[in-house]
């Protein structure tokens, strides 16, 4: 008898252990496939705007944020933010001629963060990039501009003379009707349609230029990448080239007299001129 009661009593425990283990089971499956509410924020759109009186050079610090440098319709400077925040985390200050832009270091999360830069029709001076970790892009801009970048993917559509610092992040030009001077640690970079002249440094990346018009002496040297260059016909240089290791292809009817010179170094890569 006492051995059936001890036997009832497992009995008993066990289908409890059985029925909490369903249980579990039931409840884990509902949290795994009924929808969870999600809140969104919208993203808040903050823009001021500043008038360009007596400027002669506009600087722009960014951190991490993306930007985007338009043409506007207005006769002041108007800069929009598009982020999930209703702070507005660029910093003015005006020294002198100049203006000074420096984006804030407390953002929670810069990568969703986004600024939209229309520059006035009649504003014709210099403008200043810094650029830290955000994609830069700029379109149908005719002002000088000079660029120092860490570490971004950097497009420029439309525009005249260009300097660009690089230390790291490729580099995307399109039509460009002025000159061009990169200093770059690593990127690849890669022009298409140039009509002006062209001094490029690079250390590790491939340059790639289609539809160069030389109108001043150029020069082009990189020590780890491959260089292919397309020059116009109408292009009247001087061609002069040196490579350490790596194959060279030059189409012998290309700069083979004219006022400017173009030299071309480079120590591992191959070359392609056509």
């Amino acid at each position: 008898m006492k051995n059936k009661n001890v036997f009832v009593k497992i009995l008993i425990g066990g289908c409890f252990l059985i029925s909490l283990l369903l249980i579990v089971i039931l409840y884990s499956l509902i949290i795994m496939f009924v929808p969870k509410k999600t809140y969104i924020k919208e993203k808040s759109i903050i823009s001021n705007n500043y008038k360009l009186d007596n400027i002669e050079n506009i600087t722009f610090d960014f951190k991490k944020s993306n930007s985007i440098f338009k043409v506007g319709s207005e006769d002041y400077l108007l800069i929009v933010q598009n982020y999930e925040d209703d702070i507005f985390y660029l910093n003015y200050e005006q020294v002198g001629n100049q203006i000074i832009f420096t984006e804030s270091n407390y953002i929670i999360n810069p990568q969703k963060k986004e600024y939209i830069i229309y520059l006035p029709k009649n504003y014709k001076n210099k403008i200043s990039i810094i650029n830290g970790f955000g994609k830069l892009r700029i379109s149908d801009i005719n002002n000088n501009i000079n660029i120092n970048n860490n570490s971004g993917k950097i497009s420029i559509n439309d525009t005249k003379n260009t300097r660009i610092k690089n230390v790291s992040g490729n580099i995307n030009l399109n039509n460009i009707f002025g000159d061009v001077d990169i200093t770059s640690s690593t990127g690849d970079i890669k022009i298409v349609n140039i009509y002006g002249k062209i001094n490029i440094e690079s250390i590790t990346g491939d340059i790639v230029i289609r539809g160069f018009t030389i109108t001043g002496d150029s020069f082009i040297e990189n020590i780890s990448g491959n260089i292919s260059l397309g020059i116009n016909e109408n292009s009247k240089c001087k061609l002069e080239y040196s490579n350490e290791t790596g194959k060279c292809v030059i189409d012998p009817n290309i700069c083979t007299k004219g006022d400017y010179s173009l030299n071309i170094k480079n120590i591992t890569g191959k070359i392609h001129i056509y």
